[in-house]
């Protein structure tokens, strides 16, 4: 399986068929169809029977997640018999305060997986970071099963778990966002910021992304389809940086070819670090052009 490109993860409220009617629309790196927080308690159950209907109908198509209901809500089961079907690619797990928590949801994937005979690991897990306890935890967290392919930071509940207040600066965020986005890199796996809550501020939107893209974060989750393009054009490389992320290459291979071993671009060295970071722009900007092509075939 190629590596997932999760520029923009937008959040879809399943209990009514007109919200995932219009997501079918829009073209996201990956939709999260949510059973817990959008779903008001009464409607639950009315939100799984509905989205498996188009799951099974096959009528939902790209990178398809659930955000399930957290697991002190006991909906486990629920949640899973709905939903856990071939087409989803993965869950989002709520409120994950330590590693342990994956435990028993990583068991409850294995036996879907036997059960509709897929093959083991085939479900992927992004747990949301949205407590005090899961920042202190998210090192152990990122490693702790290899179905893990992300961290989503979710702030509005992280705030209310410290009592702390969310100014326009978010210096509140400022620790927690470098934890999730460090504890994700050391893991190999992706950072996801927490959305992004005025939808109709397209420019507060660009600025907070763009500082947060600088953080080293890959993508953003989306309330509203309006902010698909805003993701992309914060996590998506310029043509600068693409261009001499080539050039930082050539100049490598070059002075490899040559004997030389010391690589040069604009009078200035490049060294390991400088390589490294060029090849991993380009390798994003080869799964954005991937992508852009099976949508175009699709």
């Amino acid at each position: 399986m190629r590596d997932f490109l999760f520029r923009n993860l937008l959040y879809v409220p399943a209990y009514q068929e007109k919200f995932i009617e219009k997501s079918l629309a829009v073209k996201p790196d990956a939709y999260i169809y949510d059973l817990e927080d959008s779903v008001p308690l009464p409607f639950k159950e009315k939100a799984r029977s509905i989205l498996k209907n188009y799951i099974n109908g096959g009528r939902l198509k790209g990178n398809i997640f659930v955000r399930i209901n957290s697991l002190e809500q006991n909906m486990l089961r629920e949640d899973m018999e709905a939903v856990a079907y071939p087409g989803v690619r993965g869950f989002l797990l709520p409120k994950v305060d330590r590693a342990e928590d994956l435990a028993a949801f990583d068991e409850e994937l294995t036996l879907m997986e036997e059960n509709r005979n897929l093959p083991a690991g085939y479900f992927k897990v992004i747990p949301l970071i949205e407590t005090t306890a899961a920042v202190m935890n998210v090192n152990q967290i990122a490693k702790s099963s290899g179905r893990v392919i992300a961290l989503c930071f979710g702030a509005e509940d992280f705030v209310n778990d410290l009592l702390g207040t969310k100014d326009e600066d978010s210096e509140v965020l400022q620790f927690p966002r470098a934890a999730v986005v460090i504890a994700a890199k050391a893991a190999g796996i992706l950072a996801i910021d927490t959305p992004y809550m005025a939808v109709h501020d397209e420019k507060g939107f660009l600025e907070e992304e763009m500082r947060v893209s600088r953080l080293g974060f890959d993508g953003v989750q989306l309330l509203s389809p309006r902010q698909i393009e805003l993701a992309n054009i914060c996590f998506t490389p310029s043509e600068e940086e693409v261009q001499k992320s080539r050039k930082i290459i050539e100049a490598w291979e070059n002075a490899a070819k040559d004997g030389t071993g010391v690589s040069m671009l604009d009078g200035k060295m490049i060294g390991p670090p400088m390589r490294k970071r060029a090849e991993k722009i380009l390798k994003k900007w080869e799964l954005i052009r991937a992508d852009n092509v099976e949508r175009d075939e699709g």
